[in-house]
């Protein structure tokens, strides 16, 4: 049996133990040495052919069209055709792996992942290929994870004279299920279940002490003990929370249902946790758990746009309760905060920047309202959200503006029609109303929409900056890169968002999300349905590409950008990118045509 055959890459890896064996016991190897042809034009398809060693390039009415190196399989797409109009030919000595046709075939149609990869729609090609599989056994390693990754709610102490009423008055106002009461038998724990059992009693809460009720028997846990140590712990005594304790002293409360919620990374208990937090401190740990949740969605393969709807919503969350916190509600009333960019699509998984503006009502002031804003962007800041580096943040007074003064600024935009100006219009057309007077943001929203749809000079100016970053494919569709990295942002994901944006403002759409976008504009028949596939999954595929080498650069403590190594990408990777990137450049040449850039 063959042992040459690398079965570790994509779509190989999808054959089953008994797949794989047939494939190495049909393989054969063949040597073609420099200018010889490997497939005539037109000649029968007998075998797919897997590039071992060499150099090959696929030609056609005498055009190269693209370079095969190592690793690579040279006639996948005609396969499924008896034969095809290109020809292959061998630029240097090369070894090809080849398997017969009838069995490819065969294994196309009892294994539909294996068969994703010969499909001629590259929309089904990247939504079948695009999937990640978890790597490990993920329920075994979060319950070796120790205890201090879970969410740990903070403590809260009352004196020993304290009341039961003051007890119950300090779990609703700080949002908590238990609290500790310091006294001279040691720490007690009073609990919603004993203020349950002590209003059965029908005593006076107001002259009842809650050291009284509170039990002085703690079950606790370390810190860096594993979790399944709390788990057990838990289940032994029939209990709903544990202490967490760090050399020696009690540091926080690990409850049943945070514990559950780590083990399931459930969004909706992170919510919860958002929703609850009564201070900074509280927030930071809630919004803490996310990246584990993003971390497993990912390695389970959920698809790029369901993770990123389920940020959305816990990312909104999160920036409402941080104005909750540092802004009086006299203030909110009079105010919308608005995100604005990715953020306002509801796009941005990883924290990469941050992107938000203000609207305040005309004629409101208050003297505090400047500090707030510093101290919105501040907390962003600290929970890992790095500064706008074009400073488009609250706290810069050119978008913190009045809703009169925002008029006037939209007026600037349209009229003066500068690359700025446009990258400008461009977030704005992407806000949503976080928190506030909602009605400002809906009002100056209207304002700004009105009659653009048939102002051809500013569409196409609107649409150009889609020309500022070169695609990155070189000649026979091989990938270009800079010092062996490529940009995902400028090579095509700003390609692709941009150009949806520009067909959704001449279209007179509101749709922010771009996939939301894709399928309107589809609707509109601004799109064929066949376009508006390639777009969508193209998008999806650079995205899940920024998220996967995103989430790499976290784990090991660099900054997240935009930029991947070329060099650590699968050849399944590689091709994808290729094909994804052909749609970039074809989309890319149909907004210019449409919107007439050659005449600006």
């Amino acid at each position: 049996m063959s042992t040459l055959f690398n079965f570790s890459t994509a779509p190989y890896s999808s054959l089953s133990s008994t797949e794989q064996e047939r494939f190495e016991q049909a393989l054969d190897i063949q040597y073609f040495p420099s200018g010889s042809t490997v497939i005539a034009a037109n000649s029968a398809n007998t075998a797919l052919l897997v590039l071992s060693k060499g150099l090959i390039s696929e030609e056609e009415h005498g055009e190269v069209l693209t370079v095969y190196s190592e690793l690579e399989t040279l006639n996948s797409k005609a396969l499924l055709s008896e034969s095809a109009a290109q020809q292959w030919v061998a630029i240097d000595d090369s070894l090809v792996f080849s398997i017969p046709r009838e069995l490819i075939l065969e294994l196309i149609r009892s294994n539909p992942r294996f068969g994703a990869y010969f499909y001629q729609d590259i929309a089904q090609r990247l939504a079948t290929l695009a999937q990640q599989s978890p790597a490990e056994d993920e329920l075994q390693a979060l319950l070796l994870a120790q205890v201090k990754s879970a969410y740990l709610h903070p403590v809260k102490w009352l004196a020993s004279d304290a009341s039961v009423l003051d007890a119950a008055r300090m779990m609703r106002e700080q949002h908590c299920t238990a609290v500790l009461i310091q006294h001279q038998q040691g720490a007690g724990i009073f609990t919603q279940s004993d203020l349950r059992d002590f209003v059965i009693t029908g005593f006076d809460a107001s002259q009842c002490q809650v050291a009284d009720y509170a039990r002085y028997r703690l079950y606790s846990v370390s810190d860096d003990e594993p979790l399944h140590a709390a788990m057990v712990l838990m289940a032994r005594h029939t209990i709903g929370r544990v202490v967490v304790t760090q050399n020696g002293e009690i540091i926080g409360i690990l409850e049943q249902v945070d514990l559950l919620a780590f083990l399931t990374q459930h969004s909706h208990l992170i919510q919860s946790q958002i929703e609850r937090a009564s201070n900074l401190d509280e927030l930071g740990l809630a919004w803490a758990q996310t990246e584990k949740l993003i971390r497993q969605q990912q390695r389970q393969g959920i698809k790029i746009t369901l993770i990123a709807a389920t940020m959305r919503e816990l990312h909104r969350k999160f920036l409402a309760k941080i104005w909750l916190l540092i802004a009086p509600a006299e203030i909110t009333q009079q105010v919308c905060v608005v995100c604005l960019g990715s953020e306002g699509r509801g796009e941005q998984i990883l924290p990469t920047d941050q992107d938000n503006a203000l609207i305040i009502a005309d004629g409101f002031t208050h003297p505090d309202l400047v500090k707030i804003c510093e101290q919105f962007n501040q907390a962003l800041i600290r929970f890992g959200y790095p500064p706008c580096p074009g400073k488009v943040m609250l706290n810069n007074p050119y978008w913190r503006r009045s809703e009169a003064e925002f008029k006037l600024l939209f007026n600037e935009w349209t009229t003066h029609t500068s690359f700025e100006n446009m990258m400008h219009l461009a977030i704005w057309l992407d806000a949503y109303p976080i928190i506030g007077d909602k009605a400002l943001f809906a009002r100056l929203r209207d304002y700004l929409l009105q009659d653009q749809s048939q102002n051809d000079s500013l569409l196409g100016h609107f649409a150009r900056p889609i020309e500022q970053f070169d695609t990155p494919l070189g000649f026979f569709s091989q990938l270009r890169s800079k010092g062996g990295q490529l940009d995902l942002k400028k090579g095509g994901i700003f390609t692709l968002v941009h150009g949806i944006r520009s067909l959704t403002l001449k279209a007179g759409l509101k749709n922010r999300n771009s996939y939301h976008r894709i399928d309107a504009l589809c609707q509109h028949e601004y799109l064929s349905a066949a376009l508006a596939r390639d777009l969508s999954e193209s998008l999806a595929y650079l995205q899940s590409l920024q998220l996967k080498y995103g989430l790499q650069k976290s784990q090991q403590g660099k900054t997240i950008d935009n930029l991947i190594e070329l060099s650590q990408l699968t050849t399944l990777e590689r091709d994808l990118l290729k094909d994804t990137l052909v749609v970039v450049k074809r989309f890319k040449q149909s907004i210019a045509h449409q919107f007439k850039l050659h005449a600006l």
